[in-house]
C-alpha cells in the first residue's frame, strides 16, 4: 500500500478536497446510515486531514479516526484536539474494544490492490465490530469508469480555499485487466496572475471495483449487505455498500 498525502501533499489534499466535498452533507449522509443501524460508536478508517471527525465530535459522538499518513493524522488532530485518531494500516488493526461501525471514506477502498488487501480489510474489520455491527464503505464502480478514463486521458480538477487557486492535472493508465489496477499520476499547481506554478506531483496504484466482486469478497469474509446506494461524485460514479456482521451460528 502508498505511503498515501505525505509532508506537504496533506496540506494540498486538505485544501482541495474543502472545494470537492460538501463534508456537512457528507456527514448528513453516513450519519443517517448509521443512525438507522441504532449504531453508538464510530471508526472511519481513510480519516484524513479530520473533516467528518469535526462533525462527529460537535454532536458528541463516539468517534475514533484510523488512517495510513501521519502527516493527515497530524493535521486532523490540530482541527480537532479532544478527538482519538489512530496511525494504523486497515488491512491489519486492532482496537481496544470493537465498535457498532465502521466507515470506509474517500474511495479508500481503491488502495486495496490485491485479494489479500481485500480480504484481510475485510477480516480486520469484522473482527472489530460488535456482534450486530455494520461497515460502511465507498468503492469506484469499474464498470463505469474504466471507459470513462479511456475517453478521458487527462481529468482536469480546480478549487479555491483561503484564496489560493488549485489546479491539479491526472492522468490514468489501466495495468492490469484481471484485478482493473490503475496507475494514477497527477501534477498539483497553484495559479497566479493567470500563471501555472508546480507546487507537487503525485503518483499511486489503485484498483477500482465491480459490484459482484465486492459482494463476494464481504460474503467470503462473513458480512451480509443490507443496503446498496448508487452514488455519484465529484468526480467518480462509485457505490456505497452497507453490509452487516453475520451472527455466528449455534447448534
Amino acid at each position: 500500500m502508498t505511503n498515501l498525502y505525505s509532508g506537504k501533499m496533506a496540506a494540498i489534499f486538505d485544501a482541495m478536497y474543502q472545494t470537492f466535498i460538501d463534508y456537512d452533507e457528507e456527514y448528513r449522509f453516513y450519519n443517517n446510515l448509521i443512525q438507522d443501524n441504532n449504531c453508538k460508536t464510530i471508526l472511519e478508517i481513510g480519516s484524513g486531514t479530520g473533516n467528518l471527525a469535526k462533525r462527529f465530535q460537535e454532536n458528541q459522538q463516539e468517534y475514533i479516526g484510523l488512517d495510513y499518513s501521519e502527516s493527515m493524522i497530524a493535521i486532523a488532530k490540530e482541527r480537532n484536539e479532544n478527538c482519538n485518531f489512530i496511525y494504523g494500516d486497515m488491512r491489519d488493526f486492532q482496537l481496544k474494544n470493537p465498535v457498532d461501525s465502521i466507515l470506509i471514506t474517500g474511495r479508500s477502498t481503491s488502495y486495496m490492490i490485491t485479494n489479500e488487501d481485500v480480504n484481510t480489510t475485510f477480516g480486520s474489520i469484522n473482527e472489530n465490530l460488535t456482534s450486530n455491527g455494520i461497515v460502511v464503505f465507498d468503492f469506484i464502480d469499474a464498470n463505469r469508469y474504466i471507459p470513462y478514463a479511456k475517453e478521458n486521458p487527462i481529468i482536469i480538477h480546480e478549487a479555491k480555499y483561503e484564496g489560493v487557486n488549485y489546479y491539479r492535472n491526472s492522468n490514468w493508465k489501466t495495468t492490469s485487466a484481471e484485478n482493473f489496477i490503475l496507475e494514477w499520476a497527477a501534477q498539483y499547481y497553484t495559479i497566479k496572475e493567470g500563471q501555472k506554478e508546480i507546487i507537487a506531483d503525485d503518483f499511486s496504484t489503485v484498483r477500482v471495483f465491480t459490484l459482484n466482486e465486492i459482494q463476494l469478497f464481504l460474503y467470503l469474509n462473513g458480512f451480509e449487505i443490507i443496503k446498496t446506494i448508487d452514488r455519484k461524485t465529484y468526480a467518480y460514479d462509485t457505490y456505497v455498500i452497507v453490509a452487516r456482521k453475520k451472527q455466528l451460528q449455534t447448534i
